[in-house]
Formats: C-alpha cells, sequence, structure tokens
C-alpha cells in the first residue's frame, strides 16, 4: 500500500483537529497546505518491470524524486510458492534500480521474496499447516537476507517484510502464538544484518471478526522490534476508513513506537468480486490526495509513503496525468 506552511494547532487542540479529519471534516483547512508531500514510494515489482531497460529505470526513478520521494519500498524481488508464474528479479536489475535512486540521493528498502500461497494458507482452518508455512516462509526469508548483497549499499535502508497483517486472519490466541516468533525471527536477522527493524504493511479488515488491530498490534509489540507502515485503506474503502485506524494508531502513540503511513493514491473500481481476484482501480483524483495529505500532515507517522507513484501517478493514463499535474502544481 504517498507526502509548505503549517496549519495545526498544538497540544490539546492537535487532538480534536485528528478527530475531525478522520472523520471527513475536512473543509476547514482547505487553504492550507500540508508541510510535505509523500516522503517515499513503493515499488511493486512484476516480471514485466524486468524488461525496462536502463534508460527507463532512469526516468522512472527520476520522476518519483521529482514528485518528492526519498526512499523506495521495493514490495518485493520476487514471488515464490511452487507456481508458474514465479519469478526472481535478477541482481543486475536490482542493481540498477540502487544506482539509480543513489544518482538521486534516494535510499531503497528491500522486500523478501513473497511466497504467493500467503492468503491461501491463512484462508485454511488448519493451524498445523499454517505453522508449517510460517517455517517455511521464515527459512527462505532469512536465507535470502544472508546471502543477498543489498545491506552492503551505501543506500540501502532496509529489509521489508511483503506479508501484509490484518485483524481478521489472526483474531485467535494460537495463531498470535504463531506470529510473534515468526516476526521476532526477521526482526533480529534484519537487525543483525543491517541495524535496522524491518517494515511490515498493517491494514484494517472489512471483514467481519472479533479480533482488532489494536489487539493484535500491542501482542507484536510486546515480541517482536518490527516497524509497522499503516495502509490507510483510502483506495479501497475511502476517508471513512480512517476512523477504524484510530485505536491501532493510539497504541502506538502511546507506546512511542516508531510507523509510518501508506496513502493509497488508487481508487478501486466495481469488479463484481470482494476477495481481490478482480482487483480493478483508477489513479485517485487530486482532492482526495490532497485531503490525506493533510491528515498525513499531524498523524504522528514517521514518514508518509505512497501506494503508489508508480503507476498511480507517473503512468500513462489520463487520471495519472491529470494527477500528476496537480500533484505538480501543489508543490510549485
Amino acid at each position: 500500500m504517498p507526502p509548505r506552511p503549517r496549519c495545526v494547532p498544538a497540544a490539546p487542540g492537535r487532538r480534536r483537529l485528528l478527530q475531525a479529519l478522520a472523520l471527513g471534516a475536512l473543509s476547514p483547512l482547505s487553504a492550507c497546505a500540508p508541510r510535505r508531500p509523500v516522503q517515499g514510494t513503493f515499488l511493486q515489482l512484476w516480471r514485466s518491470h524486468l524488461d525496462l531497460t536502463p534508460a527507463q529505470w532512469a526516468e522512472r526513478i527520476a520522476a518519483c524524486r521529482r514528485l518528492g520521494s526519498r526512499e523506495i519500498f521495493l514490495q518485493w524481488v520476487g514471488l515464490e510458492g511452487g507456481r508458474p508464474d514465479d519469478w526472481m528479479a535478477p541482481d543486475a536489475v536490482l542493481g540498477q534500480i540502487f544506482d539509480e535512486a543513489a544518482r538521486h540521493g534516494m535510499g531503497v528498502h528491500v522486500g523478501l521474496p513473497y511466497d504467493q500461497r500467503w492468503w491461501n494458507v491463512l484462508a485454511t482452518p488448519d493451524d498445523e499447516a499454517l505453522a508449517r508455512y510460517l517455517v517455511l516462509t521464515r527459512e527462505q526469508g532469512l536465507a535470502y537476507m544472508r546471502t543477498a548483497p543489498w545491506s552492503a549499499r551505501r543506500n540501502f535502508r532496509g529489509w521489508y517484510l511483503p506479508y501484509e497483517l490484518e485483524q481478521y486472519n489472526w483474531a485467535s490466541a494460537p495463531r498470535q502464538a504463531l506470529l510473534w516468533p515468526w516476526l521476532d525471527a526477521f526482526a533480529r536477522a534484519a537487525l543483525d544484518n543491517s541495524g535496522r527493524a524491518p517494515c511490515i504493511s498493517t491494514y484494517f479488515s472489512r471483514l467481519g471478526g472479533s479480533g482488532t488491530l489494536e489487539q493484535l498490534w500491542r501482542g507484536i509489540l510486546d515480541h517482536a522490534r518490527v516497524h509497522p507502515m499503516i495502509q490507510d485503506g483510502v483506495g479501497v474503502a475511502g476517508l471513512d476508513n480512517l476512523k477504524a485506524l484510530e485505536p491501532l494508531r493510539r497504541l502506538l502513540l502511546a507506546r512511542h513506537a516508531p510507523f509510518d503511513l501508506v496513502i493509497e493514491l488508487f481508487e478501486e473500481l466495481p469488479s463484481g468480486s470482494t476477495d481481490g481476484s478482480t482487483f480493478k482501480a483508477r489513479s485517485a483524483d487530486f482532492e482526495r490526495v490532497r485531503k490525506q495529505w493533510l491528515i498525513a500532515d499531524s498523524y504522528g507517522a514517521q514518514r508518509v509513503v505512497a501506494f503508489a507513484l508508480d503507476p498511480w501517478v507517473i503512468g500513462d493514463s489520463p487520471e495519472a496525468r491529470v494527477l500528476r499535474q496537480a500533484w505538480m502544481r501543489a508543490r510549485a
């Protein structure tokens, strides 16, 4: 699942402002501009990216820098899981990304290979199967961290775990007991490897259930040193989704736990499916992005990260061109 005079009152007034923003009462701030645009962007690699030339990579990364991004979060470096569509980005391609990012003074976070069976395994009630799967993905991920050369790069900024966490599939105590040591293993390896806690995304699931994100993350923070990235969910659920995230935000601030806010630059289109299998979207209109900026400005996040400048802002669609032009005017 991205960030001008400051328009935020201090102390208790700030809390009231955040509550108003979460409820959609944004019009009073229409004349204000956020202090900063996004600091980073996700780059979700697909097999088609492997065909880009060095010049095309240079153009894309330069465009992200012009839009305000100082860091790139590679969603993953490849897909695995024993499927026909598995692939892995060659070191030469990843090296080009690092080189071009360095040319513009940008850092790179590297997402581990993503095992495509994640959601299918979570959907089964068999916790023993989940336990075996977590052992497998842990060993695969740790092996990549040990052997990949990226942590030695000057502009390496840390590891990203490409498995998103939500409260629906992790509501039960037995599952959380499996999750904690899994995350802790990655955290310890990342800290040994790079001195940085690994990042992992989290979001509010609209599926019903007894679990809450606040309760889930209370346990995670007690057992593993990981860096949460909160997806604002606006691309799918709209601005009201921020109300569902407020308990988690309050917990992280109370615990003084660093976190990022991921703002979504797309708008989901009707597809006739609710499981994401036929996901369709277009670039968001700038007014909604501007409101997300204003909310992010005082959210308390360490970084505001876009999902994603490529393709929703630097793409070739008419909607992306309109958003890009408005974005650049706002930055002028």
